[in-house]
């Protein structure tokens, strides 16, 4: 089964998808990747590094939920124009029934006030990101996308 496969929006079904998520690669002011961790309370979730984001409510487009989510669990103002869409995956763990619009976001302007969801941890490089045990595997593939068109 593959894990991670891209998705085509000019073509999907996207009503076919159960869930619509939006999660965002966040570069901090000063070049930081900031990601978050979950709680070691967290069941099977326990410890896993993931990006910002979550689920897409009803009436929103991905790009408002994932500015929503940023603001909920970071503190960020994020202005539409300044979040870069990079693709649509599904996961394997979830036989592809969940869709993932995954962007990224520099926070140049210092907005970013905390961490409100798990915890901080922050990594100077993609690489160092890529060798945390607990990463979760569409956040390496967002990362790696990031790095192959030159925004961190």
């Amino acid at each position: 089964m593959d894990e991670i496969r891209r998705v085509d929006l000019s073509t999907a079904d996207l009503k076919s998808y159960k869930k619509h998520l939006a999660d965002c690669v966040v570069l901090t002011h000063d070049g930081k990747l900031y990601l978050q961790r979950r709680p070691e309370n967290w069941g099977s979730h326990a410890g896993v590094v993931s990006l910002f984001g979550g689920h897409v409510e009803a009436g929103e487009t991905a790009e408002q939920g994932v500015i929503r989510e940023l603001n909920e669990e970071t503190g960020a103002k994020i202005a539409p124009e300044d979040l870069v869409f990079i693709d649509a995956v599904t996961e394997g763990m979830t036989q592809h029934s969940e869709i993932i619009h995954i962007y990224f976001w520099q926070d140049k302007g210092k907005t970013i006030t905390g961490c409100y969801e798990a915890e901080p941890i922050t990594f100077d490089t993609v690489d160092a990101a890529l060798a945390h045990p607990k990463i979760m595997p569409y956040a390496a593939w967002a990362l790696r996308a990031c790095k192959k068109r030159g925004l961190v």
